[in-house]
């Protein structure tokens, strides 16, 4: 119950409805499509290349196999020296536009488009009808409010400092977001969008772009996760868990390597397991990335207030019971932090060392801390409340709950709660602190840069443990949509015949 009510004044909470403008904005999107198309089913917009100058195309260049059915209205000029022609239906039935050289035997710049006029409605190769464009400005829009909302929800959760899983769905969703918005912003000023066909396909190749580009970031990654395991290992050892950026970077790199070799093969079978894969890599990085991002914000973050009390997270103490420098560095920066509050004028705050004691230590980590404040900071033992049980980044958080709140005699809500770590972990302490029902500030203590990557990888793989279900949701609906529009694309006919 305590958990539940803490949890209540989290600014994670309401998130999800700020999605629910996409609701009307959706049905108002399609409403304005569907007018927009019927207003505009009477007139079609193509473009095709032409061996003709500017001067020299006319729209006598123009002929139909049933003339009675389309009329040519205006000649311009689009993208990529392309002629670009305004046609307007005359009556219902089916015709061939043909434009090419002078030489009507030539074939080497002839097109033909097949058209057909149904109820007054334009429809090109099978496929494109008057008015799509729309749909490009409505995916353009919906992208845009995409990019807001998941802007929206990262601001408030960073100036909160409520550094989590949620803020990390929230910066992944702004990444892809404004990843789409970018690219089809770009194509669309570029004329690179010029039929719906081809809209379809940039739909569906929008994964693989995605893929493609983050090569130049991943690539440089893997290389200095791989030299960063290295050199953990060389100074802490050969755990499985020091392998971690090595397996991840070797296993990465066989997935690009498969995709670029499946990308030559044209197996549709074959090719739903390239798109799974892609997606697959598509997700994950900009999950990773996101990751990358909140836990080192939250490594740089700073409380700005006073706090009652400061928990000290434990790591390991030495053989005679003195603390070990990683956990040294931990009590110091906690201490720094509480005396520069202290000369600002505010009260000093209560410390709570965390950390059970191990098969191999002669006391807790908390006793090893407590004496450690006591003999080299001067800190009185009344401003000292011990957490010896802990084994857990978590136990260290949930047990701290317990024994600040018999400390202080009341909810941990209404006290102000802070975390010293080292900085690679802070993020983990927050994420721990926020599951036992505390919302706190985290501050974090220097150490080696080699431990940095994989502690990214650490996080990484630790939300893809506690949030699966949810991340395997998001996936089947990215799947869905992709693999439907890569299908639509694929089945339909081409404009040009």
């Amino acid at each position: 119950m305590k958990n539940n009510a803490n949890a209540a004044h989290s600014p994670k909470e309401g998130v999800l409805k700020r999605f629910l403008i996409l609701i009307p904005l959706t049905v108002v999107l399609a409403i304005g499509s569907f007018l927009y198309i019927q207003s505009k089913k009477g007139t079609y917009v193509a473009e095709g290349y032409t061996a003709y100058s500017d001067e020299e195309f006319q729209a006598r260049s123009v002929t139909f196999s049933n003339p009675g059915v389309l009329e040519v209205v205006s000649v311009g000029w689009g993208s990529r020296n392309n002629v670009r022609l305004e046609f307007r239906a005359l009556a219902d039935g089916e015709t061939n536009a043909v434009f090419g050289t002078e030489n009507q035997d030539d074939e080497q710049w002839r097109e033909t488009w097949v058209f057909v006029v149904r109820d007054g409605f334009i429809v090109e190769g099978g496929i494109n009808f008057a008015g799509w464009e729309v749909l490009n400005v409505c995916l353009l829009v919906l992208l845009l409010a995409l990019t807001v909302l998941f802007a929206s929800v990262f601001v408030r959760l960073w100036r909160a400092s409520w550094y989590g899983y949620t803020m990390i769905a929230s910066v992944s969703g702004l990444l892809f977001s404004l990843y789409q918005l970018g690219i089809f912003t770009l194509l669309l000023g570029r004329h690179g969008v010029i039929d719906f066909r081809i809209f379809l396909l940039n739909l569906a190749e929008v994964v693989d772009w995605f893929a493609a580009i983050s090569l130049y970031p991943m690539l440089p990654m893997a290389f200095l996760v791989s030299i960063s395991n290295i050199l953990l290992i060389r100074h802490e050892g050969r755990r499985p868990v020091n392998l971690l950026g090595i397996a991840a970077s070797v296993l990465w790199a066989a997935a690009y390597l498969w995709l670029v070799t499946a990308s030559f093969n044209n197996s549709p079978a074959l090719h739903v397991v390239y798109q799974l894969i892609v997606v697959t890599m598509t997700v994950g990085e900009c999950l990773l990335f996101s990751t990358i991002l909140c836990a080192w914000l939250a490594s740089r973050h700073v409380p700005k207030r006073r706090l009652d009390y400061l928990v000290v997270l434990g790591c390991g103490i030495r053989a005679d019971g003195t603390p070990c420098p990683l956990l040294a560095g931990r009590v110091d920066r906690a201490v720094a932090f509480d005396r520069a509050m202290q000369d600002a004028g505010n009260a000093p705050a209560i410390f709570v060392p965390s950390g059970g004691q191990g098969p191999d230590e002669p006391m807790s980590e908390a006793q090893s801390m407590g004496d450690y404040l006591e003999e080299h900071w001067d800190v009185t033992r009344d401003r000292i409340v011990l957490e010896g049980r802990s084994t857990t980044t978590h136990e260290n958080m949930a047990f701290s709950r317990e024994v600040i709140e018999k400390h202080a005699g009341c909810d941990v809500a209404n006290l102000r709660v802070g975390f010293s770590t080292t900085n690679y972990h802070v993020f983990r302490g927050y994420v721990c602190a926020h599951q036992a029902g505390m919302s706190v500030e985290g501050m974090g203590s220097k150490t080696k840069y080699y431990f940095w990557p994989n502690a990214f990888l650490r996080e990484f793989v630790g939300l893809l443990a506690n949030r699966w279900k949810g991340i395997l949701l998001l996936y089947a609906v990215v799947v869905a949509i992709y693999l439907l529009v890569s299908y639509a694309a694929d089945m339909v006919p081409r404009p040009y015949m």
